[in-house]
């Protein structure tokens, strides 16, 4: 029997605790979905932790597995040292800083169909009230999100997620709401490992987030060992890269690497979720001269606790 781990969705992706009624769709973002990349004014921020394809733990796929109505609501919070978000560390005052911060999240399944939220906000640090101001931090999303089965060990999913930033001060953001969209697309393939793709475009809806938009390519690749029957430790790699839409492109931080360890705890209908993750993202000798390895790396974990219910 195939052992899964919970992943955050990458990331993303798709992101974090997401419940599907079908397989899991390795490779996309978190359930969560933060914004973009700092940029202009308005700091684009990006999805939740993207974790690369995790699985999610055989008692939990039991559990889904058995609910005949294929109805599920997922609870999920998850704490964790920092908020990476493709290679971005969010709220930290450096990238490889860490600022403690909280992620909850709600997923509804309906067979096919499912719709969460998904949050993410700082705890820690003395710019989280800055961060709030600019519109990076109380980063708020909204999942609607379509999963299919092509055949056996194949999985699509088609995803639009929903960024706002309810917040924010519009003298400092130069817009009271800032907001972004990005419907995405998601292809999985189990073959000894879980092999993932998605490819999302994410969009600033306002003239001030509009430079922050790009396209996002994130191949992914996930490994689960078990270690008993219920335990398994899953490790996922991903990769992604930012083919920005503004003009003049921006260069900063455009390719990132994901590293991600995680081992999903079922308790019943509960479950604990340790993670350890690390994130590269390559950095533009414009933007930081003379950058140095610190710049562009970051290392970071967390915990997610959960509980599903069938509906």
């Amino acid at each position: 029997m195939r052992i899964q781990a919970i992943g955050v969705l990458v990331g993303s992706y798709l992101l974090a605790g997401a419940a599907h009624a079908q397989r899991a769709i390795p490779g996309e973002p978190p359930v969560g979905t933060p914004a973009a990349l700092p940029a202009g004014p308005v700091p684009a921020p990006e999805p939740s932790p993207t974790d690369p394809p995790l699985d999610e733990g055989t008692a939990r796929w039991r559990h889904r597995e058995g609910t005949s109505s294929g109805k599920l609501l997922n609870l999920d919070l998850e704490a964790a040292s920092a908020y990476v978000w493709r290679g971005i560390n969010m709220f930290g005052v450096d990238q490889n800083s860490q600022a403690f911060s909280v992620f909850p999240s709600v997923t509804a399944t309906l067979g096919a169909v499912s719709l969460g939220y998904w949050g993410a906000f700082q705890l820690s640090g003395d710019n989280k009230s800055e961060l709030v101001d600019a519109g990076v931090g109380g980063q708020n999303n909204f999942i609607l999100k379509y999963s299919g089965v092509i055949d056996d060990g194949l999985a699509y999913s088609a995803s639009l997620t929903y960024w706002l930033y309810p917040f924010a001060d519009e003298e400092v953001a130069g817009t009271s709401t800032p907001m972004y969209l990005e419907p995405g697309v998601g292809l999985s393939y189990l073959a000894g490992a879980d092999l993932g793709l998605y490819v999302g475009y994410y969009r600033g809806l306002q003239t001030v987030t509009e430079p922050a938009s790009f396209l996002y390519i994130n191949p992914s690749i996930g490994k689960t060992f078990p270690i008993s029957a219920d335990l398994g430790v899953a490790v996922g790699v991903s990769a992604g890269y930012k083919v920005f839409t503004n003009d003049p492109p921006a260069e900063d931080r455009a390719f990132d690497l994901a590293l991600n360890l995680s081992m999903a705890i079922p308790l019943d209908d509960m479950y604990i979720t340790p993670q350890l993750h690390a994130a590269y993202a390559t950095r533009d000798d414009e933007v930081v001269p003379d950058a140095g390895f610190s710049d562009s790396f970051v290392a970071w974990a967390g915990v997610h606790v959960g509980y599903d219910v069938g509906l």
